[in-house]
């Protein structure tokens, strides 16, 4: 039974408005699955373009019911109750599609059928799927990589399970069906062998068959179970490598364990992984948002690697179209991912992240690149080689001691290789030559009175791949001086710095150029995908996250001001469609939130350093304002603002929630926020904790006054705006004092303490 929050007294002196913090000691049930699930098609306005997945962290599979058949990568929805089936997924966005799908329905008709459930009153847990389907009810309980399902049909009727394909084959024989399946929407080699499933009956069935189905002209399989026979429980396991390995993974998975076992081991590793983080709420939904939002952030990368008979791991490679060695990762988007998914595994759990990387080096040794956005293998989507910046990171936290667990020097080959070597078909970077040659890649959509010189290319949203190259360099040339290879850190970190190449001091934007070095005019910052990736001029405004410093030099004293006026640009068109041509959702999202955050649209991943850059800068009245404004509204139990893109969005939260934030990848630096939880504990390795904790912490006292910093151990001292990562996992406890108003700009400032520790 789920436990509800309970209520922690704080102590009088720190009393407001608010006089209890809410606190769980079961984060698991206090997860909203279906948050985000309302979104009807591409395109509509999202609040999360999500699937309500119960799987395990990381995990193999994913389970969710189908509730339609005309959705194509819609195919849940919130609000309807038809039920089609529960359905094994691996769908990490409706952007890019599933693959190696399959429906299991129950039905007491002779054939699987249109089924109607309740969503308000079925159990949506990260270990549980329940519901009431008409006269049966279905349970389902994962494991990574394989389930137990059991059902309750009316005592007087004989139940039957189906599993339905749309290609392969499905075979039902005795009280076992198996196949294999090759649906899938790319990203696979030509002759893929499908993804391999096996499904026992643990109650005997009485007779089986294999038939054509009308549902979604599929082919299933089916056992049939008498009438009486109390619940029907069967076990079923899947691999990307053979049915004899699908039959080892259930035997090491299931083997003997009982449904409700598998119900209470899957409850106890989310409880243990959640718990890596223990809050105290201003209230019970901020709560249920952080636990949400943390939960999201451990569902992806996905683990493609099995254990084989001898008790090692192996993989299908779909690069190489064969088994091979070690852990394999899939189904993350870099472009959206760098941002925060990885930074926050760095400090919840640094082992996790090193396996984790250890994936993403095999399938750079696999496909000759580190791909970039692949499901399972590369997938042609999103501008940039975001990418280094997330081995880039993981290479520095490893020297500093604490991710380990993959080979850096392939690593470093990896990230290296993209920026020396210009891509190849989907791989690298496009318009490297110019990039180096020039300092920015060249635009394709150019349209003003100076025309390409001849022989001249260019390449659609520019400026945004421009930036992106300039931070993944900054992270490679830090990595690079930390691995002694000094050239290859002097020439990259001259790139990164090039980013006034694209500055025009007359707009104050950034703008793209042609191949003749001409500013793409007229030039319209309201305008989307000109030179953009998903947004405008205003949303790219101030996208240097790697050099702030640079950042206030080229606005010469206005960086606060120029910001400020972005969020409170509230009124007029919040975009103009330019070279995207008509209007996509994102748009309607940016425009939905335009009256409370002007241009900030964090309905999307281009702005989500925008409020950091701000905090960095010493522009903390507006950062501090905005991001517990930000966190208020639009991250609630019903979902987000827009696309919460594989735990992107959702590892935002929760590190901003917690006060902390790197803008950085490789350095050691994090930037310390206007936390929005009363207190935290982080159990960090080795037995640490990191504890935040707050003083007159309210929902309206969201500016710091002061920030305390008692290393474990060690005399405390104040601190400004920044604290070294390094110091922050060696444990201690960060004490921010929060008021109703702004810090006096009387009050001097401490500097930090240029302390580093490695331990």
């Amino acid at each position: 039974m789920a436990l509800r929050p309970f209520v922690l007294f704080l102590p009088l002196g720190l009393w407001s408005e608010w006089a209890a913090a809410v606190a769980t000691e079961h984060p698991e049930d206090l997860v909203e699955l279906l948050a985000g699930t309302d979104t009807h098609n591409g395109s509509s306005p999202s609040n999360g373009n999500v699937l309500p997945m119960a799987k395990r962290p990381h995990g193999f599979n994913d389970w969710a019911p189908q509730t339609n058949l005309e959705g194509n990568a819609w195919w849940f929805r919130r609000a309807e109750s038809t039920f089609f089936g529960i359905r094994c997924t691996h769908q990490p966005s409706p952007w890019i599609g599933d693959y190696g799908h399959f429906l299991v329905q129950p039905h007491i008709a002779d054939a699987p059928q249109e089924l109607k459930y309740t969503p308000g009153t079925s159990t949506f847990r990260p270990y549980l799927f329940k519901a009431d389907l008409q006269d049966m009810t279905m349970e389902v309980s994962p494991t990574s990589h394989a389930a137990l399902m059991r059902v309750m049909f009316p005592k007087s009727v004989t139940g039957r399970l189906s599993l339905m394909i749309g290609s392969g084959s499905v075979e039902a024989t005795g009280g076992t069906i198996s196949g294999h399946t090759t649906q899938n929407n790319g990203g696979v080699p030509a002759d893929w062998r499908g993804m391999f499933f096996v499904m026992k009956a643990i109650t005997p069935s009485i007779a089986s068959s294999t038939v054509g189905v009308p549902i979604a002209n599929s082919t299933s399989a089916t056992l049939e179970f008498l009438a009486g026979s109390g619940p029907v429980v069967v076990a079923l396991a899947t691999s990307f490598i053979s049915r004899e390995q699908a039959e080892l993974n259930l035997r090491q998975e299931v083997g003997s364990l009982s449904f409700d076992q598998v119900v209470n081991q899957g409850r106890a590793e989310w409880k243990a992984r959640l718990r890596h983080v223990e809050v105290e709420a201003l209230d019970d939904s901020q709560l249920r948002v952080f636990y949400t939002n943390l939960w999201r952030s451990m569902l992806f990368p996905r683990f493609l690697q099995e254990v084989n008979e001898k008790g090692r791991e192996v993989h299908f490679s779909p690069y190489r179209n064969d088994v091979l060695p070690g852990k394999l990762v899939t189904d993350s988007g870099f472009w959206d991912a760098y941002r925060t998914v990885y930074t926050l595994q760095s400090i919840v759990s640094p082992d996790n992240l090193g396996g984790l990387i250890d994936g993403w080096v095999n399938a750079f040794n696999e496909a000759g690149w580190l791909p970039q956005w692949p499901s399972p293998g590369q997938r042609r989507s999103m501008t940039g080689s975001m990418g280094d910046f997330v081995l880039g990171d993981a290479i520095a936290k490893s020297t500093w001691g604490f991710v380990s667990g993959f080979n850096v020097t392939n690593a470093y080959e990896a990230i290296r290789k993209d920026a020396f070597i210009e891509g190849e078909g989907s791989y690298g970077r496009v318009g490297l030559r110019d990039y180096i040659q020039k300092g920015y890649v060249p635009e394709s959509d150019f349209k003003p009175s100076h025309s390409l010189s001849d022989g001249a290319q260019g390449f659609p949203e520019s400026v945004t791949r421009t930036q992106n190259y300039y931070i993944a360099d900054a992270v490679i040339a830090r990595a690079a001086k930390l691995l002694g290879r000094d050239g290859d850190h002097d020439a990259l970190l001259a790139r990164s710095k090039r980013y006034g190449v694209l500055f025009n001091n007359d707009t104050l934007f950034f703008q793209p150029r042609n191949a003749s070095g001409h500013f793409y005019a007229p030039f319209d910052p309201l305008a989307w995908r000109n030179g953009f990736t998903e947004s405008g001029g205003w949303q790219y405004r101030f996208y240097v996250p790697h050099d702030v410093e640079g950042l206030k030099a080229l606005y010469r004293g206005s960086l606060c001001d120029r910001i400020k006026a972005m969020l409170t640009h509230t009124s007029g068109p919040a975009f103009h469609v330019g070279g995207y041509g008509n209007v996509i959702h994102e748009m309607m999202e940016a425009a939905a939130i335009q009256p409370n955050f002007g241009l900030y649209a964090h309905s999307n991943q281009p702005v989500h350093h925008i409020l950091w850059v701000a905090k960095r800068a010493g522009c903390s009245d507006v950062a501090d304002q905005y991001l517990r404004k930000v966190m208020r509204n639009l991250y609630t139990v019903r979902g987000w603002a827009g696309d919460e893109d594989n735990g992107e969005m959702a590892s935002w939260y929760v590190l901003s929630a917690l006060g902390i934030y790197s803008l950085e990848g490789g350095k050691d630096e994090m930037v310390l926020g206007s936390p929005a939880v009363v207190s935290a504990t982080v159990h960090l390795p080795r037995g640490r904790t990191l504890k935040v904790t707050t003083k007159n912490q309210t929902e309206g006292n969201v500016y710091v006054q002061s920030v305390m910093w008692t290393p474990s151990g060690r005399v405390s001292r104040p601190v400004t705006d920044v604290l070294r990562y390094t110091e922050l996992m060696g444990g201690g406890t960060l004490t921010f004092t929060m008021a109703g108003a702004p810090k006096p700009p009387s009050v001097p400032r401490s500097t930090a303490d240029p302390v580093r520790v490695f331990v």
